[in-house]
């Protein structure tokens, strides 16, 4: 693609950690970094788009080994089991799907929290959406639309199945009035079943406008993934379209466009 503008060089990193100078990309929404976020345990520090890269609807849908609906039972200092009875990816109804959550993502530095982390667990016999995995990619957000599956294979495979985040991996059904819990299973159709770019495209495109705090958040960051992954006929697709959010179209993005890794 011809370089569009810009010729300032630019830091960049796969994992998307790009520099905090760069208020284009880190501070997307006029008010500040959050805008609208989803509330977590990280949700009024500097360490929130942490959480966010590796957990927008997109990445959850693409790189989660199970996604499903479930009861929780058992209990017990951070792991819990989920009885499936709504099987989405990677299992059946039925299922008994052991799960930890991630204890290397939690700073200790937060500690002086007025909730704990344990207010962003679900409750006992509940039943949730999960998304959780073994297989753990980083934090790179290319979907690899070339490829049915990932095409490389993962940092490290995990003895158990983990929860990244906290509730950033899981929700109650009926959340948003299950707003949520639509666009959640419409995008894995998009990414993972009946995998077509168009249709994701215009789910991050519409999710920008959703009653749903979390799908407009994630949309926002899943168009911006999508762009830095995107072929030169898809970028000017995104371009092209006015529905699209105008801060996607930055001098600054396209720059980071230029430098990107093709999709394999």
């Amino acid at each position: 693609m011809k370089k569009l503008l810009l010729s300032t060089p630019i830091l960049f990193t796969l994992g998307f950690e790009l520099h905090a100078q760069h208020v284009e990309w880190d501070q997307p929404y006029p008010n500040g970094w959050h805008g609208p976020y989803y509330e977590t345990y990280w949700s009024d520090t500097e360490y929130y788009r942490y959480a966010v890269y590796p957990t927008t609807l997109g990445t959850l849908a693409r790189r989660s080994d199970v996604i499903g609906v479930g009861k929780i039972s058992d209990w017990e200092d951070g792991r819990f089991t989920i009885t499936v009875d709504h099987a989405l990816v990677g299992c059946t109804n039925g299922a008994s799907i052991v799960v930890y959550e991630t204890k290397y993502e939690y700073m200790p530095w937060d500690s002086y929290k007025t909730k704990t982390k344990q207010d962003y667990m679900p409750t006992n016999h509940s039943r949730i959406v999960f998304s959780v995995y073994t297989n753990d990619y980083g934090s790179g957000n290319l979907m690899y639309w070339r490829s049915p599956v990932i095409p490389f294979p993962p940092g490290r495979v995990l003895p158990h199945y983990e929860m990244r985040w906290l509730n950033r991996s899981w929700w109650y059904p009926e959340h948003d009035d299950g707003v949520l819990f639509t666009q959640f299973t419409n995008i894995i159709q998009a990414v993972r079943f009946d995998r077509n770019w168009t249709n994701y495209f215009e789910l991050c495109r519409d999710g920008a406008n959703s009653p749903s705090v979390r799908v407009q958040e994630d949309s926002f960051w899943d168009m911006r993934f999508l762009i830095i992954g995107a072929t030169e006929e898809r970028v000017q697709i995104i371009l092209n379209e006015p529905l699209v959010d105008s801060r996607h179209k930055t001098p600054y993005l396209m720059e980071v466009w230029d430098k990107r890794v093709p999709d394999p």
